[in-house]
């Protein structure tokens, strides 16, 4: 067989897929040194089906291997990252993508091997590819009523750790409902850039949108936010390009309105990467506030940067610096602590968390957030205020944190209902303990988020860290 029926787009798919699942790398920096390598030879077209392809095949990776495991009769674990690459990501087509010719996943995926210098291994995977394309073989899956959280972790294709974790929270129905959302792609949720159109006229930017690049979108119950009906748009000259919008879930969104900053304040962002948050604090405050971004990550930083120079939000002060050894000179009136997190809110968007992250992660991450949250609540003044965020709705990482905050300083703070800052449509993701919860599976098709604000009492002297 001719190396030329090997597609660019699958090739880079494969490829990428090796890095990400063998070398633990991150899906967004692979795809961009993929592209930058072969710029002039990659469509837009090319680019949603490489990251269809890849993103389903992380998504769905824990079933696929198990069919492949339960077909093969041998251990793939033996096998190269590229045999391996071939089975998964063949077998996610077959299985998921019905206008991909059967044919053409299994003969392009042993063409990938043939390519990577395995000529071996090609009438293996060739056997195996087919064999599936058959649907030769049933496997019998766990017993639902028996073996519940066995059923839901092969079901869903979600690590059996995850599943026991919110298995012990949620119920069963509950739970089947936040793991088909997590293998869902995420909408195109952006926020418009309020300093170039005013939100009272995004009817107009739609127009545009519509007009120039024939794309559809639809408002949202949040007014900054447009949902697009298929990707975006995103080169230099697009209205992305020009800063006109960004993309921005909406419950990433929501974070900005509990920062609610006023003119004269100034307000810290730290862990300021991306910069999603940073540039709508900005444009909330309507360039009458002071504005700082604390970033110990070089790449995160970079990115803030490049985020806040698209849009034309110009007077921010930052600092490369790790929070916890951070010392503004400037009094601080609000710090928006947008924390390191486990991320598992998030899943559906980051899909390959679900391999790459470990049981252990929840209990560091609190450990990190609580040092960082007692920082912020030292270096704030009276009536100064903590915002605290994350893209996570583990209790560790969020309501317990206010619970102990609220038993170890007591009077020496105050926990500030967010109701009053969100629209009247959000407040339904307020508890009755005053903290944002947004879980995975919502009707608003959201993001998982927590957050809660903390206000000053009285001289905060330090306490229990």
């Amino acid at each position: 067989m001719s190396l030329l029926t090997l597609s660019l787009a699958r090739e880079l798919a494969y490829d990428a897929f090796v890095a990400i699942m063998d070398q633990k790398r991150k899906p967004e920096k692979v795809l961009n040194e993929l592209y930058a390598q072969h710029d002039s030879k990659i469509r837009r077209l090319d680019r949603n089906f490489i990251k269809e392809i890849l993103y389903g095949s992380l998504r769905w990776y824990s079933k696929l291997y198990w069919i492949l495991q339960n077909t093969a009769k041998r251990d793939l674990a033996q096998a190269t990252g590229e045999i391996r690459a071939a089975l998964v990501v063949g077998t996610y087509q077959i299985y998921y993508m019905d206008r991909v010719p059967d044919r053409a996943a299994v003969n392009e995926s042993v063409e990938y091997i043939r390519k990577k210098g395995q000529p071996q291994a090609c009438s293996f995977v060739n056997g195996i590819l087919r064999q599936i394309a058959r649907r030769a073989e049933y496997f019998p899956k766990p017993d639902k009523k028996t073996k519940p959280r066995e059923y839901l972790a092969l079901q869903f294709a979600h690590p059996q750790w995850i599943v026991d974790r919110w298995y012990r929270r949620f119920r069963f129905e509950r739970m089947e409902q936040m793991l088909s959302a997590n293998n869902q792609p995420p909408p195109y949720s952006v926020r418009i850039n309020s300093l170039k159109t005013p939100l009272e006229k995004a009817a107009e930017l739609q127009d545009t949108l519509l007009r120039e690049e024939k794309t559809t979108t639809e408002r949202r119950p949040l007014r900054s936010s447009l949902r697009f009906l298929k990707s975006p748009v995103l080169d230099e000259e697009s209205l992305f390009g020009k800063g006109f919008y960004t993309v921005q879930d909406e419950a990433s969104q929501l974070i900005g309105l509990l920062v609610a900053p006023q003119e004269g304040q100034t307000i810290a962002d730290v862990c300021a990467g991306p910069g999603g948050k940073l540039s709508h604090v900005y444009e909330l405050g309507q360039e009458k506030i002071q504005l700082l971004a604390v970033e110990k990550d070089e790449d995160q930083l970079l990115r803030a940067q490049e985020t806040m120079q698209r849009l034309g939000h110009e007077k921010v002060t930052w600092a490369r610096e790790d929070f916890l050894n951070w010392r503004p000179e400037v009094t601080i009136d609000k710090i928006l602590l947008d924390a390191p997190c486990s991320g598992l809110g998030v899943l559906r968007r980051h899909p390959e968390g679900k391999w790459h992250k470990t049981p252990e992660i929840v209990d560091a991450m609190q450990r990190q957030q609580r040092a960082m949250i007692v920082h912020a609540l030292k270096l704030l003044p009276v009536g100064g205020e903590l915002i605290y965020s994350v893209c996570s709705f583990e209790s560790e990482e969020t309501e317990d944190h206010l619970s102990k905050l609220q038993e170890e300083f007591g009077d020496t703070i105050e926990v500030v209902s967010p109701v009053s800052r969100l629209p009247d449509y959000f407040k339904k993701y307020v508890t009755r303990d005053n903290l944002l919860a947004v879980y995975a599976g919502n009707s608003d098709d959201m993001d998982g988020f927590g957050a809660f604000i903390v206000r000053v009492k009285q001289p905060f002297e330090g306490g229990k860290a």
